[in-house]
């Protein structure tokens, strides 16, 4: 399938180089479309379906993507030469040390990429292939932007990227990556503690074992743990309706009180061992954070794809 352009030209100038790492790993990308699947009319599932269907899936192991693995499309396709969208998975807010709301700079970033995507899922004259492209971007940036350090910077660390850690036992690091603050919060919400040390409560699917179809195998069962833990009542967040903005200041929040732990910066080469109070506190926060995705993500499309709405 042909890429549409309108994104691709706002990007074309981004290399890999400096860029942020994917927010959430595919577990959690992937739990963000389960939770949101279970929010979705009928006749929106199989709008979203058909479209999800034709994403080119060359970086997914030649599988066809369904709406649950469809969200990790964007992170599946860095192994593309010259990836020309990493940009676009993060705004930079600077860090306060009191979480005080600073100025968006102008895009292109997550929150330009997000508006365009609506814009080009609403608008009735869009042509298919861009409508696959648009929808494909918007499930993943949807996610990407509840990460608290996809919306934070301190110093040019690019969003925790250049905060070494200690302790923490990754079972899927990608190859030469080190162990960092901002991985440690794309995978927080499957981290916790035992015995007073970081434990990986459960791995995420290899891209072969991904779910086939919405509600199977291990996201299934840890999307309705999270939708239990996080039921939609107690979420006073889900009433403000200020939209994607609103969700970039919230993880810039969270990202300046309690991403980053309670103390000095370190020194670009001291490893910082996370303590297990922190550790534990960042599951907490990464698995609402997760949910809101979901449930946002899920109210989101439900509004795009109305009944008025372009099949």
């Amino acid at each position: 399938m042909k890429m549409a352009r309108t994104l691709f030209q706002t990007a074309t100038s981004i290399l890999l180089l400096g860029a942020h790492a994917s927010a959430w790993d595919a577990g959690g990308h992937m739990l963000t479309g389960q939770i949101a699947w279970e929010r979705l009319r009928p006749d929106v599932r199989a709008k979203v379906s058909a479209l999800t269907a034709k994403l080119p899936n060359e970086y997914n192991a030649q599988q066809p993507y369904n709406f649950v693995t469809a969200p990790t499309w964007m992170d599946d396709m860095r192994s593309m030469p010259k990836y020309p969208w990493s940009k676009l998975h993060y705004v930079n807010l600077e860090y306060t040390a009191t979480g005080t709301p600073v100025v968006i700079p102008e895009g292109p970033h997550i929150l330009s990429a997000i508006s365009e995507s609506i814009a080009a899922l609403k608008a009735a004259d869009t042509p298919e292939d861009r409508r696959v492209e648009a929808l494909g971007m918007l499930v993943h940036f949807v996610g990407d932007v509840h990460q608290p350090l996809h919306a934070t910077d301190w110093g040019g660390d690019r969003g925790g990227n250049g905060y070494l850690i200690m302790g923490v036992t990754f079972s899927d690091l990608m190859p030469k990556m080190v162990a960092n603050l901002h991985t440690f919060w794309d995978k927080a919400y499957r981290f916790d503690t035992k015995a007073g040390k970081a434990a990986e409560l459960w791995t995420c699917p290899e891209i072969k074992t991904r779910p086939k179809a919405p509600g199977e195998g291990v996201i299934a069962e840890q999307a309705r743990e999270l939708m239990l833990r996080f039921p939609e009542a107690s979420l006073y967040q889900l009433a403000d309706k200020g939209g994607p903005v609103a969700w970039a200041r919230e993880s810039h929040t969270i990202g300046c009180l309690a991403a980053y732990p309670q103390r000095p910066y370190p020194a670009a080469d001291e490893p910082v061992a996370l303590t297990p109070e922190f550790i534990s506190k960042a599951h907490e926060i990464a698995g609402q954070r997760v949910t809101l995705a979901g449930y946002r993500l899920g109210n989101l499309l439900n509004e795009i794809f109305g009944a008025t709405a372009k099949p």
